[in-house]
């Protein structure tokens, strides 16, 4: 495939050119709050999870502001959208959402530093600022990973980072080249070490392990590499559509259901991927019945213990009197290479095994990363709560995350604070 200008420019300068340069989830989810949910506002925030790390020293307020601002004057380019129409199945996207697409104009973003702390926050109805979260954190990522090297290694720093990462890289393919029915797909958009790094890897992946590299959630990758873009839904439907709902404890509670069946309405059985720890996997697992279980294609794990998950979602499936060899399981929680391995040799055979490796493949090349997310932090003034497997991973007001506790019976455990 031809190499798509400006993509791959030598030092390039700038983190993201092109706003198909996001996870394609982002696309998945747009045109699903599009058709339902185009007058919602949802504001975001950026959230370190990593204790004692001094953001504004990594990046500086007014540089990755004026990093925004560049990245906020983008807007889709005909061949891009026409790069969205073609993909299979046709149809997925439908006209109303390239011509929203074309006509896109993302919202501001503010930055400022708070101490050791980065305030990044967006708002605006939720079609239009929802590609914000893959942006703001790939900018912010090859930020700090510039910064950091510069400040740490000087000349040169950069170029060693990327031998480095090569190097690791190798060692990756050999080893997954050992299981031929080991399958995974790159994750790692979000908290990649560079562009240009991201494009190197999964082009590399391409070619050295076609039958196992199944694609890349990175639409702009996808595009230049010739390879498919992968990816389905994310927690931020089921936190904005709790508070959509009604707000009231029964709303909330009916919430998780009903977004699972409007995705199903609006996407069929081939993005049918359940993920299941908005509130806890426990409650999703006692939320949704037979009939769900046996339509949708599969479940994916993005926080937990994922051997503990894996037995859960095995015992939940025979419990139903599905068959979990005819189901898929896929990992994407801050994955190493070894965890994949004794995964897949854990469940594989029991149910279709595969991985979204994220972080640990796009950003191995030795500078320390951070655990950074954008959430959803609010919706027409309602706050939203994310409870997770990982109880380090909850989102919300206290008094709003007790509740919503409550709410769905979910249970608590130990506060581990997630890497990534």
């Amino acid at each position: 495939m031809a190499r798509v200008p400006g993509l791959t420019r030598p030092g390039g300068g700038r983190s993201v050119v092109s706003l198909l340069d996001v996870d394609f989830y982002k696309f998945t989810m747009g045109q699903f709050v599009l058709r339902r949910y185009p007058g919602v506002r949802v504001r975001y925030r950026l959230i370190c999870r990593t204790p004692g790390a001094n953001l504004p020293e990594a990046a500086p307020p007014a540089a990755l502001r004026d990093e925004l601002d560049a990245i906020r004057g983008l807007s889709f380019r005909p061949g891009e959208l026409a790069y969205l129409r073609g993909l299979e199945p046709r149809g997925r996207f439908g006209e109303d959402f390239l011509s929203f697409l074309a006509r896109l104009r993302l919202p501001p973003v503010t930055v400022a530093a708070e101490g050791r702390r980065l305030r990044v926050e967006t708002e605006g109805r939720w079609p239009e600022v929802i590609l914000w979260e893959t942006l703001i954190l790939s900018a912010l990522s090859e930020r700090i990973s510039r910064a950091t090297l510069a400040r740490d290694g000087g000349a040169g720093a950069f170029r060693e980072a990327l031998e480095l990462g090569r190097e690791r890289l190798e060692r990756k393919v050999h080893a997954l080249r050992a299981r031929p029915g080991l399958r995974f797909a790159s994750f790692g958009t979000r908290r990649r070490f560079s562009r240009s790094w991201q494009l190197e890897l999964e082009a590399r992946l391409a070619r050295a392990l076609p039958d196992q590299f199944t694609g890349t959630s990175c639409v702009a990758s996808a595009r230049e590499n010739g390879i498919a873009p992968v990816g389905t839904i994310a927690h931020e439907i089921f936190m904005v559509g709790a508070a959509a709902s009604g707000g009231d404890d029964d709303s909330i509670r009916a919430s998780q259901r009903f977004m699972v069946d409007a995705w199903w309405e609006e996407y069929g059985e081939p993005l049918s991927v359940f993920l299941t720890d908005t509130w806890t996997t426990p409650v999703f697992l006692t939320d949704v019945d037979a009939d769900r279980a046996r339509r949708f294609r599969g479940v994916r794990h993005d926080s937990g213990d994922p051997a503990a998950f894996g037995d859960a979602v095995l015992e939940w499936y025979g419990g139903h009197g599905v068959d979990p060899r005819a189901k898929s399981l896929v990992f994407s929680d801050g994955l190493e290479a070894g965890e994949i391995l004794d995964l897949h040799d854990r469940f594989g055979g029991r149910i279709r095994v595969a991985f979204g490796w994220g972080t640990n493949l796009t950003n191995d090349c030795g500078v320390p990363n951070l655990s950074l997310v954008v959430k959803p932090i609010a919706a027409n003034g309602r706050p939203l709560v994310k409870l997770s497997d990982n109880p380090g991973k909850t989102t919300g007001p206290p008094a709003e995350v007790a509740r919503y506790r409550r709410i769905f019976a979910a249970p608590a455990g130990p506060t581990t604070l997630p890497v990534y």
